[in-house]
């Protein structure tokens, strides 16, 4: 009896281990595959990338695009694996700069000039923290990098992109210069600020004008006074001082730069992947932007800030007012330039002819071109030019 119970018990335990088996051995033998399974191919790439982005950073030239490589990592591959890269590459940069300031391939103080590179500069000076500055890769690109390739996967419209990044970078520009000020003051932050570019413009201009005193005869040959050529130059350096460093830059021209920076990061990642990507922010027609008509009542506003500074002459007004202003207004310059655009297909001007236009009015006439198309965009409003064309070509095609 006792053997025959034994027995029974032993198929019952052989069925059901043969029962477990058949349901969920595949299963555990995928999930051990699935979890020790290396894509090197996607590894090799990303590390490539990853040099690229370093490479850029360290170019000095095309610093401002070293975010589109990340951007690529995240799209592939999840902000979390980006994430990882960034901070990896971020340890390597660092090690690279602090043992070999010469690996640079061009003189990267020049990356200073940004009030929110000096920051990091001015934070490891007063923390006594050699190379700190050099965490702006990750703070600045890396972060900027991971937030974009997010929004696309996610495939969010151009018009939220490009918000949502120039939100993030205001923020971060805002959060390193806070904690600067709070590590000093603002005040000495400024004045840091004004010393090192004070330094900085007036060497150049000392090196350039000590190679060209050897073309002191040439310039004689030529009749050219070498003393009126010296004072043209130093005069030049103090207008980019103080009418672009210290006026234009801050009062908008960081975050117009910025904007376009996206824009064309967002081109370069469309044309890695050869256009196979479908996502609403990689493909981009200018007849279908739309901005609400409520958007220009913050431009009247944010320009009646600017015109009441001109009174009150507040540092912090000015920043806020002018940087509200030209983003606003570079949102209704689109709106001027969709118009355009659909009189000129109307019109049957080739594409090629509309791009060399633009090209060239954008370049030598730069104020007046932008001023008369982001009026357009704004008349617009009232004179509904656009949907009246539009309603006119729907019913001739019906």
């Amino acid at each position: 009896m006792i053997v025959e119970n034994i027995k029974v018990f032993v198929d019952i335990v052989k069925k059901e281990s043969s029962y477990i088996k058949s349901k969920f051995g595949s299963w555990v033998d995928r999930v051990s595959l699935q979890e020790i399974r290396v894509e090197w191919r996607e590894v090799v790439e990303n590390f490539f990338l990853v040099i690229i982005s370093i490479f850029l950073y360290s170019s000095v030239l095309f610093t401002q695009f070293t975010f589109v490589p990340i951007m690529l990592i995240t799209i592939k591959r999840g902000w979390k694996e980006a994430a990882l890269y960034v901070t990896l590459s971020s340890a390597v940069l660092l090690y690279a700069m602090l043992n070999a300031h010469y690996w640079f391939p061009f003189d990267n103080s020049i990356l200073l000039f940004s009030p929110t590179h000096f920051a990091f500069h001015f934070i490891g000076d007063l923390l006594g923290v050699k190379g700190i500055r050099f965490l702006d890769y990750f703070f600045i690109f890396g972060m900027l990098g991971l937030f974009l390739g997010s929004l696309v996967s996610q495939n969010y419209k151009l018009k939220y992109v490009v918000f949502f990044g120039i939100c993030v970078y205001i923020g971060i520009t805002i959060f390193v210069l806070s904690l600067a000020s709070l590590l000093g003051s603002f005040d000495s932050l400024v004045l840091s600020y004004s010393q090192f570019v004070e330094k900085k413009t007036n060497s150049y201009v000392n090196l350039y004008l000590s190679q060209m005193d050897n073309l002191r005869d040439v310039f004689k040959m030529h009749g050219i006074d070498y003393g009126f050529f010296t004072r043209k130059v130093e005069i030049a350096a103090e207008v980019f001082k103080r009418s672009v460093l210290f006026e234009a830059a801050p009062k908008g021209g960081y975050l117009l730069k910025q904007i376009v920076v996206i824009f064309l990061g967002l081109i370069f990642v469309n044309l890695y992947f050869k256009g196979r990507l479908k996502r609403a922010a990689l493909h981009f027609d200018i007849r279908r932007f739309r901005i609400a008509d409520d958007w220009v009542w913050a431009l009247i506003i944010s320009w009646g800030l600017v015109y009441i500074n001109l009174f009150v002459r507040n540092n912090l007004l000015a920043l806020i007012s002018w940087n509200a202003a030209v983003a606003i207004s570079f949102f209704f310059f689109l709106k001027g330039l969709k118009l355009l655009k659909i009189v000129a297909d109307r019109l049957k001007i080739p594409p090629f002819i509309e791009y060399v236009v633009f090209l060239f009015l954008l370049f030598y006439l730069f104020i007046l071109f932008v001023t008369i198309v982001t009026g357009i965009g704004v008349a617009d409003i009232w004179l509904k030019i656009t949907d009246s064309i539009t309603q006119k070509r729907e019913r001739r095609d019906r």
